[in-house]
């Protein structure tokens, strides 16, 4: 298949954006994307094109955080008039994005992961918009909702007695001034009667600005117990988290924030869409993944909320952890139908074509590189001493000799041959472009780094790296048969690896059971077969390289060693014992000569049942023990001796 050209990831994330843009909110977009995939890159892309799409620029820049004249609005606005909704508000075309990201890894050690959600929300809203109109409006307006309205005034005037409240406020701050200017007179003239006046004067001014007064006193409190405070503070109390009541306080902040934005709105005259961006979820166990499930609920109860949750995540380690999760037993069987519940818009990122696969590894080679390159400058700058001393030891020219391998190794890791073997893992990339320095340098400590080429290097971590367990199987099956030999076979070491995995791929597959958990960690099994058929790795190869492979976890070999037995497949054959290589041979005909070594009392009626099913050696290897049974109507006794001989070869379950 021709592989494509483009960078198809600036085109997803712009399709994306757009959508955003023009879709209603409350919103769940469900950003799956497979785990390694840079998940914050793709963020940043999307956060990019929906800045770009703003319309309304001059207004965006006002909001970004409230300052002299603007601050000065907003509170004069919040103090004499309230806003209200109306019909032109709700045609508005200019957006103004806030965004928020939510890391769950680093709050995975909280009680409760959700109110790490929400607590990012509070901090993200004051900090877009500041602290001190968010706290006024909490003063003025706690419980209370944006009415709509019919007409075409967005902000109306608050009254008192029909009397609009800034003429109130006028004429108590004129009575203070008269106030102050009598307690002056009263002073200078000391009169009895001015002192009287004066008296029932304050005490009619102190009832005026008592209200005013207790809303300073909680507008100081808001801003220094911010809601964050709050909400982590309740949290704390444990008999408090587990009521009802916690999850309401949290509910009315919710709706708090929404009320405010709203009002921020009609401000500023613009739409605002907070974009919630939750990444590292799969990072977290399955019940801290139930709570931010949970917490999106509550986000997206409102319908007012202008909220956009993007919860950018694999899929498939969701799905496991919803399934397992404690929260949710009885309730989420298909962790698939879970998911689809709470997301609105799922967005599926495929998988890198070659242009964009070529770039991320690109770019972290030439990082590499210009790394190494400061090394080597700083080196030659180094005294002449040290200079003398690296060539007498021979340490300057193994270094120049593994930095040439290293270049050499790099360069062909970016080429077509060895690009279409690359995962499109980010995080794989990294961890193989690391490896092959690591492991050309301890091979040019050895003076090994000219015994082999850069090329072959290259491949062998990529297949260390992306199929650890099939690899793993072809070193075990050499090792094994290099004890078998008792010493160097130059006729074995020309070998190639591909013939002896294919020779083994019967009893790898017989194997596979026990093997599963270890056989999830390779990549595509047709993609390792066309490298290692492809590749022309021998035993000779295998041999210098393994010493050198750091990027193999070899307990891994360990486990598949212990399922193997202390004895390889070509020893068991030599000395004529039954292993599962060679069961898997035997025929019909060659079962029941072994059944008749067995001596069991009705050993002709058993044969006559193997010859009746057609049980071969692959039968009764594939086949469950209790159908094989069940074939042949064995009692107990005989049962145990048979399995113990055909089905025990060893048993696999003893070490895994």
């Amino acid at each position: 298949m021709a592989l494509a050209k483009e960078n198809k990831d600036e085109e997803y994330c712009y399709a994306l954006a757009k959508a955003l843009y023009h879709d209603k909110c409350p919103l769940t977009i469900g950003l799956y994307i497979p785990w390694g995939r840079c998940k914050d890159d793709l963020l940043d892309k999307i956060r990019t094109h929906l800045k770009i799409s703003q319309l309304n620029k001059k207004v965006n820049e006002q909001i970004k955080l409230l300052k002299g004249i603007h601050l000065f609005k907003i509170i004069v606005r919040l103090l004499f008039y309230k806003p209200v909704i109306t019909e032109n508000h709700k045609d508005l075309k200019s957006i103004h994005f806030v965004f928020v990201r939510f890391s769950a890894w680093e709050c995975t050690g909280s009680d409760q992961l959700w109110a790490g959600l929400v607590t990012a929300l509070c901090d993200g809203v004051e900090h877009q918009f500041g602290l001190i109109p968010l706290s006024i409006y909490r003063a003025l307006y706690k419980n209370k909702k944006i009415e709509n309205s019919k007409g075409s005034e967005k902000w109306v005037s608050k009254e008192f007695l029909k009397i609009p409240l800034w003429l109130l406020t006028l004429c108590v701050f004129l009575m203070g001034v008269l106030v102050f200017a009598l307690i002056l007179n009263t002073v200078i003239s000391n009169d009895k009667i001015s002192i009287y006046f004066v008296y029932s004067f304050v005490s009619m001014f102190g009832l005026c600005t008592v209200k005013p007064f207790i809303m300073t006193l909680e507008v100081t409190r808001n801003l220094i117990l911010t809601q964050k405070v709050k909400v982590l503070k309740k949290l704390k109390r444990k008999d408090m988290s587990s009521q009802m009541g916690f999850m309401a306080d949290v509910k009315k902040e919710v709706d708090t924030i929404t009320s405010y934005l709203q009002m921020m709105e009609i401000f500023q005259n613009t739409k605002i869409r907070v974009i919630i961006e939750i990444t590292k979820l799969d990072n977290c166990m399955p019940n801290r993944v139930v709570e931010v499930l949970n917490a999106i609920n509550i986000l997206l109860s409102n319908e007012d909320a202008p909220f956009i949750s993007i919860l950018a995540v694999d899929p498939g380690i969701i799905v496991e952890c919803v399934e397992k999760s404690d929260l949710l037993k009885g309730m989420a069987n298909n962790g698939y139908l879970f998911l689809n519940r709470v997301v609105t818009l799922p967005f599926s990122i495929p998988q890198m074509n070659y242009h964009t696969k070529s770039g991320h590894l690109s770019y972290i080679i030439d990082s590499k590189n210009s790394l190494r390159r400061k090394i080597t400058e700083d080196k030659s700058r180094s005294s002449e001493n040290n200079r003398l001393l690296e060539v007498k030891t021979g340490k300057g020219n193994k270094d120049e000799g593994a930095n040439q391998l290293i270049r050499e190794a790099l360069e062909h890791l970016k080429s077509d041959e060895c690009l279409e073997y690359i995962t499109d893992n980010v995080i794989n990339m990294r961890r193989i472009v690391n490896s092959i320095v690591i492991t050309l340098r301890l091979m040019a400590r050895d003076n090994k780094y000219q015994e082999i080429s850069a090329n072959k290097v290259s491949k062998w971590v990529i297949m260390a790296a992306q199929w650890p367990c099939s690899f793993s199987w072809i070193l075990q099956c050499i090792e094994d048969e290099q004890q078998s030999r008792k010493g160097q076979d130059s006729q074995y070491e020309k070998i190639k690896l591909w013939d002896i995995y294919e020779m083994s791929l019967d009893a790898l597959h017989a194997n596979r059971e026990s093997l599963k958990q270890l056989l999830e960690l390779d990549g595509d099994p047709d993609t390792f077969c066309k490298l290692l058929e492809y590749t022309d790795f021998t035993v000779e190869d295998a041999n210098k390289l393994r010493t050198y492979t750091v990027n193999l976890d070899h307990t891994i070999q360990r486990k598949i060693e212990l399922l193997q037995g202390s004895f390889n497949f070509l020893r068991f054959k030599k000395e004529k014992s039954l292993t599962r290589m060679n069961l898997l041979k035997m025929s019909t005909s060659q079962v029941c000569d072994k059944m008749k070594e067995l001596n069991l009392k009705h050993c002709e009626d058993y044969i006559e049942k193997i010859e009746k099913h057609n049980l071969d050696g692959k039968a009764l290897l594939y086949s469950k023990n209790e159908e094989i049974r069940v074939a042949l109507g064995m009692n107990l006794g005989d049962w145990v001796i048979f399995r113990a001989k055909f089905l025990s070869l060893p048993t696999p379950n003893l070490f895994f």
